[in-house]
């Protein structure tokens, strides 16, 4: 590990901060996502393109969201689209990460390696001492080598651009599914060691004269991960598609975010 950089982790965790305040204002805000799959050959060929899927942020009775499916490219009807909020959603956040980005944040090594009149960029090193802690979370922030980029004002992180260098993410997990067969037992996370990524987030201001109300929201997400060699099927969003090629190595998946404050007219895109 190298010598800790005193002022990135003091950025860092001014970054934490702003981060976990800015979650209070996800309440004002309802968003569109839309994602994109397929499989890649070493060189990045595309070799098998999965369908588009299309998911819209739910309010539950008890005031949580969540996010529910509207719409699938091959025409594959959305789960209980026209059903009560608690019948729709799925234990899945469409503006989550599968890392945990303020366990990233508080990351003690890293150092500052460029700054302007608008951003700062800290590059934040895995930490091998960390990655044997009992909880995933950790493991997995540790295992990250990323490039981070702050709003100078705010010190929010405008984007997180990385890769998995170690094992700390790899993990197994047991899949929801809905209308569809599916191999029993456990499915391994894709996001692992080898997975590269960016995050992007944009500031949705507020329109109602209540700047406070502002919200940085993730409006784009893309991963390109390794995938093992006997991989058979490919499950997400309560669904799994058979893999059809032998010389699939890569998953590139590809993830942006519409944004609609409650009581807005228009809707905000973000490309």
């Amino acid at each position: 590990m190298r010598a800790a950089d005193t002022e990135a982790t003091e950025l860092l965790a001014k970054s934490v901060a702003a981060f976990q305040h800015n979650l209070e204002n996800e309440k004002h805000w309802n968003w569109n996502t839309s994602e994109m799959r397929r499989l890649t050959d070493r060189n990045g060929k595309p070799l098998q393109v999965f369908p588009q899927v299309r998911s819209e942020s739910v309010i539950l009775g008890d005031g949580r969201r969540c996010n529910a499916v509207t719409f699938w490219g091959d025409g594959h009807q959305a789960y209980l689209k026209d059903a009560p909020p608690e019948d729709r959603c799925q234990a899945y956040n469409a503006l989550g990460t599968p890392f945990n980005v303020a366990l990233l944040l508080k990351s003690t090594n890293g150092k500052v390696t460029a700054r302007s009149s608008d951003t700062v960029t800290v590059e934040v090193l895995p930490d091998k001492s960390r990655q044997h802690d009992p909880e995933f979370g950790v493991r997995c922030a540790s295992s990250i080598e990323a490039t981070i980029r702050l709003d100078t004002k705010t010190l929010f992180p405008l984007s997180i651009e990385g890769r998995v260098a170690d094992a700390g993410c790899n993990g197994d997990f047991m899949p929801v599914m809905h209308d569809t067969p599916i191999d029993r037992g456990p499915m391994s996370s894709n996001f692992r060691k080898g997975s590269t990524f960016r995050v992007v987030w944009a500031l949705q201001k507020d329109r109602f004269d209540t700047p406070t109300n502002s919200f940085w929201m993730v409006t784009e997400q893309h991963y390109d991960q390794p995938i093992s060699e006997d991989m058979t099927v490919l499950y997400y969003w309560g669904r799994q598609f058979r893999v059809r090629t032998a010389q699939a190595h890569r998953l590139v998946k590809d993830v942006t975010t519409t944004a609609q404050e409650f009581g807005a007219g228009s809707q905000l895109t973000f490309k």
